[in-house]
């Protein structure tokens, strides 16, 4: 997912701003001064950009509006919005203005008196696009939702993963739970991470490892109706000497029809390395 930001280069400053927030989001950002090469044509560049971005956000200010320029590509990203029957433009309110006539009745994200509380509004929309906690995948018979979330507890690197497997035919789901807790060069690596800005990084290498290990792709967990299932084991990378114990809880929820259910643990692992793989093609290896 990718978004272009339409602004007058008189605020250039908070649209810096502004990008480097959203880069920070994993979300790719086209803005002319990065994008643009001695020689590009800088119609044709524009226009691609125009065609091919998720999102247009147009930042409205004193400047923008007597722009000509801002205009044509406000007008560009209001007709993809008639011809492609969805929310294409999002105006952001950068000081007070003259809101173009057709912008008036859109909720705009409202950077006026405090950036936070603007950048904050403006990621609702966006965060179906670069959420790093939470996805669905389904198929006719079964829909699998996830959410993953990570940080400090009891002063180690911590992890959960959380999955539903909504069976439809059998009318029953299994929950599936894995604890993930770090050793302290894995905690250390994690904090020089957030130091970097990637506090994301070491979710990723997880999932990646968890895909590679052979012992992880070959379980199988039987769930019972009657019983909860646990299952513990470590986990370590050698060549950064980091240890991780993964604890594994599962359990049937649903109606019960007396039959038993085993998980392949690899279809979960591929979905989610999946997952990884997309992020890391539009947002660079980790």
């Amino acid at each position: 997912m990718s978004v272009f930001i339409s602004y007058s280069t008189k605020d250039s400053e908070f649209v810096s701003r502004l990008s480097t927030e959203l880069v920070k989001k994993r979300i790719h950002v086209w803005l002319d001064k990065w994008e643009m090469q001695p020689g590009d044509s800088l119609i044709d560049k524009i226009q691609s950009a125009l065609t091919e971005s998720s999102y247009l956000l147009v930042v409205l200010s004193k400047n923008s509006i007597d722009s000509e320029w801002c205009k044509k590509e406000l007008n560009a990203g209001l007709m993809r919005e008639l011809d492609e029957k969805k929310v294409i433009v999002i105006p952001i309110l950068l000081d007070d203005c003259k809101i173009p006539l057709l912008l008036k009745e859109k909720v705009y994200a409202d950077f006026r008196k405090d950036f936070d509380e603007g950048l904050k509004s403006l990621l609702r929309p966006l965060s179906k696009f670069f959420s790093e906690h939470m996805g669905r995948t389904s198929n006719k018979e079964i829909i699998t939702d996830y959410a993953i979330n990570w940080g400090i507890k009891d002063d180690l690197y911590h992890m959960t993963i959380d999955l539903i497997n909504w069976m439809v035919n059998d009318k029953k789901s299994i929950l599936l739970q894995l604890e993930i807790v770090g050793c302290k060069n894995a905690t250390a690596r994690f904090w020089t991470q957030v130091e970097s800005g990637m506090n994301w990084l070491m979710k990723e290498s997880i999932i990646s490892m968890m895909y590679m290990n052979k012992d992880f792709r070959d379980l199988n967990i039987l769930v019972k109706g009657d019983e909860v299932y646990n299952y513990h084991v470590k986990t370590k990378d050698i060549k950064m000497d980091i240890t991780f114990d993964v604890k594994f809880r599962a359990i049937l929820m649903g109606e019960d029809n007396g039959n038993d259910v085993l998980i392949n643990f690899v279809d979960f692992i591929d979905m989610l390395d999946s997952s990884r793989k997309e992020r890391e093609a539009k947002y660079g290896k980790s």
